[in-house]
């Protein structure tokens, strides 16, 4: 496989199919819905006065009555729904264009704004929502499974007799990206969730080679490897959230440098790897010393009570006999602790 077709292969991977696309618009009294493929499926719903939730579980019930297969949807906002403008940009530079469109927006929905803006020739198409109803769209459609790849207010400039139909063919084709602006523009063609997957299938299959080595080094190749494969496959299920990603990432590679400079034995590394997973954002350990016959953990914690229960996870998981030697309160308000144990 040349590198052009790898390139294309991981692109469309990582990438929406955006081949079939949900649009989707209310009036107040109806709601229209279609799919734009190579043929253009409509379906029209009574759902006078309804809020946005009730259209959202209206689509879902319409994609699995059709059987559509994709999850991709716009939806187009009525003209009141958001704020929108039109202006000449004359002699203002490129580069102070977005600026400039972020002032507006605050001014218009307030400092934490969803703004996004489209230039055309001379001038430039904005609008704009309060955070909070961006927030209440975006979660009515992920309760039903939809993937909101569009959201925007048909141009002003289009031609008045639009039909209802004419604008889910609009919000189709802004998920395609061919019509802009996109309130969800920046999340609209990568499949995050993917993208995190390989992120942290890298990052574990690094920490396992760099794992298997030092087991290597300590001859014990094979049944270190197999136990550092089940710690990391019970962490995987944690770290594989983006949300807490890097922190976790940053973590592991603290305990992964504490673990490389053991020369003793591997069911010390073992007892390593298990502090690490029962340790929380409340605790930090600090130092680690152990031999065969003795453990000694040194660390900060944010409160008495999360040392108390850091303790009870060692008991639990690493060593019985553990027991508190000392613990003391530093200037900065967290509580400095030394824990001993015999395993």
């Amino acid at each position: 496989m040349g590198f052009e077709t790898f390139l294309a292969a991981a692109t469309k991977f990582f990438r929406e199919d955006t081949s079939e696309v949900v649009g989707a618009y209310f009036d107040g009294m109806k709601l229209f819905v279609a799919r734009l493929t190579e043929k253009f499926e409509t379906v029209e719903l009574d759902a006078e006065y309804a809020e946005i939730e009730q259209l959202a579980e209206k689509i879902s019930l319409t994609y699995k009555q059709r059987g559509w297969s994709t999850s991709s949807v716009g939806f187009c906002l009525q003209d009141g729904d958001a704020v929108i403008y039109q202006m000449a940009v004359d002699n203002l530079p490129a580069k102070a264009i977005p600026a400039s469109v972020k002032t507006w927006a605050v001014a218009q929905a307030g400092k934490d704004a969803v703004f996004a803006f489209k230039q055309v020739g001379d001038e430039i198409w904005m609008e704009t929502l309060p955070r909070t109803r961006f927030d209440e769209i975006c979660a009515a459609f992920k309760k039903f499974g939809l993937n909101l790849r569009g959201l925007s207010v048909m141009p002003s400039d289009s031609p008045a007799e639009v039909t209802p139909f004419g604008r889910t063919k609009f919000i189709a084709e802004v998920v395609r990206n061919k019509t802009a602006p996109n309130l969800l523009a920046a999340g609209s063609v990568w499949r995050w969730q993917r993208i995190s997957a390989a992120v942290a299938a890298i990052f574990f299959i690094a920490l396992t080679l760099a794992t298997a080595k030092v087991f290597w080094d300590c001859n014990a190749a094979s049944d270190a490897l197999d136990a550092a494969k089940q710690a990391v496959n019970e962490i995987n299920a944690d770290v594989a959230l983006k949300k807490s990603l890097d922190a976790d990432i940053a973590e592991l590679h603290r305990l992964n440098a504490i673990a490389a400079a053991q020369v003793d034995t591997p069911p010390i590394l073992n007892r390593l790897i298990k502090l690490g997973r029962i340790a929380d954002k409340t605790v930090r350990l600090t130092k680690i010393r152990a031999d065969e016959k003795s453990l000694t953990l040194e660390g900060i914690a944010a409160t008495p009570e999360a040392v108390k229960a850091y303790l009870a996870r060692v008991k639990a998981s690493v060593a019985q006999g553990a027991r508190l030697e000392n613990s003391a309160a530093r200037d900065d308000g967290d509580i400095a602790f030394t824990i001993r144990a015999v395993p």
